[in-house]
């Protein structure tokens, strides 16, 4: 669940915490069952309206003044851009933003739409205190492209695993049977969706007994999604089993024996994370985020990007070489421990939070904002 981990860390710390998002798409439920109070503003991820996102900024503004809030740390590109924007407005003392990823405007949109969207991280980021990035590359295109500056910028470990909650499981192989590849993400076209429909074609004509699982919903704010039609063709592709969304990935995880994200690019892919922190074999594109978790013959496979073929070689060698599965799986789980510990970005992040409540607080009781 988004950031719960670190709200729940921050409130044992003794913050008062409020996330503040787009309710109706179930997190707003999920963060109030965990006693995590929720507050829907309206953010609207389709509309291109400067009207919709000056009621916003308007809105977050009031918010920010009447609550007398000391800490807005801002996730993804609108609230990133915006409630930045609001909280200095409402001279919020310590703004802190972590761009998660570059998203649509600077994978597949044209080039109007990443330049407005570059205008305005250029103007919102000059007022952030502290901008966390998942990758040095997304880092440094920042930087290179004067979005941030660079004393400002800080790299962390994505959001991490819970590495004690997320343990290695027996491989379903391991029993002899055909390997099963799992990939868990959003049905967009820029997760890589089509590739790895087209490469479990490919390796069911090869090898029928092999099986692909798909795990992900729908996202139809996203620019990137895939249409009515295509989800129906997805669904029907012989050789992948589409599954339906759930709470706890941790049983799908358990049923597979290779993790697969063949996204366009990441800031740091939670699910590879969560896959190698099971002892999963990882095949992914070898593009910024993903190269971040996957070291190619290491704990698993980098192939081309938007290559289906290459996608498919990849699943092949490992049907064919069963061996490295285990091998590979037993490096990722070595690799989450040492580098990708969540606790460690939580305690990183709440240290940021009091070193810069220390010299710009308004001397009362904390309260961060999501």
């Amino acid at each position: 669940m988004f950031r719960r981990a670190l709200i729940l860390a921050a409130t044992r710390d003794g913050a008062q915490v409020t996330a503040v998002g787009a309710g109706g798409d179930g997190y707003d439920k999920k963060l109030e069952a965990e006693g995590i109070f929720f507050r829907d503003a309206p953010i609207s991820f389709r509309s291109r309206s400067p009207f919709v996102d000056l009621t916003l900024v308007i809105s977050l503004t009031r918010y920010f003044r009447a609550t007398q809030t000391d800490v807005c740390h801002a996730f993804t590109i609108k609230p990133a851009i915006f409630a930045t924007l609001s909280a200095a407005l409402a001279r919020v003392p310590v703004r802190v933003v972590t761009i998660t990823g570059l998203g649509f405007a600077f994978t597949s949109a044209g080039g109007l739409l990443r330049r407005v969207v570059e205008t305005l991280y250029r103007l919102a980021l000059h007022y952030a205190h502290v901008v966390y990035f998942q990758n040095a590359e997304d880092r440094d295109l920042f930087i290179t492209r004067k979005l941030v500056s660079a004393e400002k910028t800080r790299l962390v470990a994505g959001s991490g695993v819970d590495i004690r909650r997320f343990q290695p499981a027996a491989l379903p192989s391991s029993a002899g049977q055909a390997p099963t590849f799992l990939m868990i993400g959003r049905l967009l076209r820029d997760k890589g969706i089509v590739e790895f429909q087209t490469a479990a074609t490919l390796l069911r004509a090869r090898f029928p007994a092999a099986r692909c699982l798909l795990l992900g919903g729908e996202d139809p704010r996203n620019p990137s999604k895939l249409d009515a039609a295509e989800i129906a063709a997805l669904r029907g592709t012989p050789g992948l089993i589409v599954l339906e969304e759930c709470d706890d990935v941790r049983p799908v995880i358990a049923g597979a024996d290779v993790l697969v994200l063949p996204s366009y690019r990441e800031g740091l892919p939670r699910s590879l994370l969560e896959g190698a922190a099971m002892g999963r074999a990882l095949i992914a594109t070898d593009v910024p985020g993903c190269r971040d978790v996957v070291e190619h013959n290491k704990n698993g496979l980098l192939v081309a990007r938007a290559d289906a073929a290459s996608l498919a070689d990849a699943m092949l060698r490992l049907t064919k070489e069963p061996q490295l599965i285990a091998t590979f799986g037993a490096a990722a789980r070595k690799l989450v421990e040492d580098r990708f510990d969540e606790q460690k970005v939580i305690d990183n992040t709440l240290a940021t939070y009091r070193k810069l409540l220390a010299s710009n607080s308004r001397n009362a009781k904390s309260t961060a904002s999501h």
